[in-house]
């Protein structure tokens, strides 16, 4: 394969062969990520605001537990995204150097490729029902240590080339 050659390129990432033995593939995901931060920032701002309001006596005590729950909820869904995040990223696949980078936000991480246990494309949770040919499909890497890294979402013909490659590669399904 020529350097630089894309397998797929589309809204959710790219996945791009460069050379015979290395494999990038960015599926960022970053998308749900900035919009429960902004809610949860705003949730955690307002609960600071009525808990003033209550210590200043300008409110009723009872209003604090709705504060409360704001709070938890919003710690809640910060927690949640930032385990999402080490899902995403860019990753390369260097089967030369036998390694595996991951490059997250605020993150890198780098495994040996003999930690890759095989590879799966289970159905994305907005899959359609109507087609299962043109429903996406998320790209996922098994790690030993039990972890998945997603490579890339996109339809089951569309993923075809970077299985193919990843099958050259001594990875099956």
């Amino acid at each position: 394969m020529p350097d630089g050659h894309t397998l797929l390129s589309n809204a959710d990432g790219t996945i791009r062969a460069d050379g015979p033995d290395v494999l990038v593939c960015e599926c960022r995901g970053d998308g749900i990520d900035l919009a429960v931060r902004r809610v949860a920032t705003f949730a955690l701002v307002v609960s600071l605001i009525i808990a003033g309001l209550v210590t200043a006596r300008a409110a009723p005590f009872p209003i604090v537990f709705i504060a409360v729950a704001w709070s938890a909820c919003a710690i809640a869904a910060l927690l949640l995204v930032r385990r999402r995040r080490r899902l995403h990223g860019v990753f390369r696949l260097d089967f030369e150097r036998a390694e595996l980078t991951q490059e997250g936000i605020g993150f890198r991480r780098t495994f040996p490729i003999q930690m890759i246990a095989g590879v799966s494309t289970p159905p994305a949770q907005d899959a359609e029902a109507d087609d299962p040919g043109l429903s996406p499909r998320w790209l996922l890497l098994h790690l030993s240590n039990g972890e998945r890294l997603r490579l890339a979402k996109a339809p089951p013909y569309a993923l075809g080339p970077a299985l193919a490659f990843l099958r050259r590669a001594g990875i099956e399904a």
